[in-house]
Parts: C-alpha cells; structure tokens; sequence
C-alpha cells in the first residue's frame, strides 16, 4: 500500500464525511464538550484516523511522505541557515545545565544533541511574514520575537 498524499486523502476523506454528518446529527450530547465545534471535532477525528493509517506503515514510508517539499505561499518569506558548531556545542551545554543529571539520563545522554549523520550540517530556516520583514527592513528594527520549533518525528 503505497502513502502519498492521493492514498492519505482517499483515507480521511470518509472520516470527513463521517464527522460532519455525525457532528449534526449528533449535536446535542456535544454541546458541552470541545468537539462542540466543528473544525475542532474533524480535525481530532483526522488525526486520530491519520494515526490509525499510518501505524499500518513503515517508519520509511513516514519519512518519506513526511519529507515531501510542500511550496511556501509568496506571503511568507524563508531564508535557509546553518547552524555554526559553536552554537550548537554551546546550546547542548546549556540544555545539559538545565536538565541535570537525572534529565540527560533520560534523554538519553550527554550526547543526544550529536545524533546526525556525520559532517551533516544543521540546517534551519528564518519563517516569516513578507510584509512583516519589509516592514523590519524599511524601520531598521531586528525583531524582537521567535519560535523555535523542533521537529521531533521518526
């Protein structure tokens, strides 16, 4: 069984259909519960049956669908950044400090942070909103806010 994103659609489009019907034809015991909501009702509903179908598959065949180029809207502007190994030695040693000895055990070690494949770069990516940026640009401001988000699939 072959995932990409025609099978995964083929496979939550009855759960889509399903929840609707469901959501108004069962209205009133979800009055009082999150999934009163529609959008908040179907979208548990996707990931639960997402989970579902993809425990059927291989870690591999996560990857691979997970890995697929998704195109960035033109609203939004990307900039693509290594991370120099010195920031990287110096955030582990941070992180280290603040889980003590008991949390590195069980994340798995000091050296947990070093699992990439050898002389791989790390690779990050500045997101943000083209009219946000030029907006930056035009007043000389740096920004004040980030997010860090760190990937944590197989």
């Amino acid at each position: 069984m072959v995932l990409n994103t025609l099978a995964v659609g083929a496979a939550v489009t009855p759960t889509v259909l399903e929840t609707y019907f469901s959501h108004y034809l069962n209205r009133k015991p979800l009055r009082e519960k999150p999934t009163a909501h529609l959008s908040y009702h179907e979208g548990l509903q996707l990931v639960r049956r997402f989970l579902h179908y993809a425990s059927l598959h291989t870690v591999d065949d996560l990857q691979d669908f997970t890995a697929q180029w998704v195109p960035v809207p033109h609203w939004v502007m990307v900039e693509e950044v290594t991370i120099p190994a010195l920031n990287i030695t110096r955030s582990a040693q941070l992180v280290q400090e603040q889980l003590g000895h008991r949390g590195i055990d069980k994340v798995g070690g000091k050296l947990w942070w070093q699992w990439r494949r050898d002389e791989a770069p790390l690779k990050a990516e500045w997101i943000e909103m083209r009219k946000d940026h030029q907006e930056r640009q035009r007043t000389g401001d740096k920004g004040q806010r980030v997010m860090l988000y760190v990937h944590g699939g197989a």
